[in-house]
């Protein structure tokens, strides 16, 4: 487990990330983090989107990409 800080920024509250974090969760500046709340009050972070149409999305990518590949391992 890892320990974040809160910081006030401006009007709002912001969390900053260790290196180990930001490592392991393939963030840089300016990138985007993705939270999900699970029905016990749990949170997780992704570095990438999640959720089932985030999932689906990066899913018809790699078949559009591959779809040679993908067909002739059909056959």
């Amino acid at each position: 487990m890892v320990a974040l800080r809160v910081t006030k920024v401006g009007d709002d509250l912001a969390v900053v990330l260790t290196e180990e974090l930001r490592d392991a969760l393939g963030v840089v500046e300016g990138g985007t983090l993705y939270a999900e709340v699970g029905e016990a009050g749990e949170f997780t972070l992704a570095g990438r989107d999640m959720s089932f149409e985030g999932r689906r999305a990066r899913g018809r990518l790699l078949i559009s990409r591959y779809r040679k590949t993908l067909d002739a391992l059909a056959k």
